[in-house]
C-alpha cells in the first residue's frame, strides 16, 4: 500500500505542477512559490499529507487512482491559491480541507460503486 501511495504522492505533484503551468504560466520553483505561496519541498509534504490521509481503501481501487491523483490536484491547487503556507492557521485549514477531500471522495466512490451494484442487477 505504502508504495501506491509514494506513487500517487509523485503524480499529484506532477498534476499539480502542469496545471500550474497552464493556468499560472508557472515553468520553475521560483514562479511556483511566487504563485502557490510554497516552494517544492513544502508542496512534496502537503502532498504527501493529503494522500497518507486517504483511506488505505482508496489505493485498492486501482481502476480509480487517475481520477483521485486529477481531483486531488485541482483541489489541491484551488485550495494552496487562497490559503498562505506562514499563516498561523495553515495547518488547521490544511487539516479541514484533507478531512473534507476524503469525506467527498469517499461519497464519491460510495456513489459509483452503488451505480456499479445497480448495474449488475439490472
Amino acid at each position: 500500500m505504502q508504495s501506491r501511495k509514494l506513487k500517487l504522492t509523485d503524480d499529484v505533484i506532477r498534476v499539480v505542477r502542469d496545471i500550474c503551468s497552464v493556468v499560472f504560466n508557472i515553468s520553475s520553483d521560483e514562479q511556483l512559490e511566487k504563485g502557490l505561496g510554497i516552494n517544492h519541498e513544502q508542496l512534496e509534504v502537503v502532498i504527501k499529507k493529503i494522500v497518507n490521509a486517504l483511506p488505505d481503501n482508496f489505493f485498492e481501487r486501482v481502476y480509480l487512482l487517475d481520477e483521485i491523483k486529477n481531483i486531488c490536484a485541482r483541489e489541491f491547487v484551488f485550495f494552496q491559491v487562497q490559503e498562505k503556507w506562514n499563516d498561523p492557521r495553515y495547518e488547521e485549514d490544511l487539516a479541514n480541507f484533507i478531512c473534507i477531500f476524503t469525506r467527498d471522495m469517499e461519497q464519491r466512490f460510495d456513489t459509483y460503486k452503488n451505480y456499479k451494484s445497480k448495474m449488475k442487477e439490472e
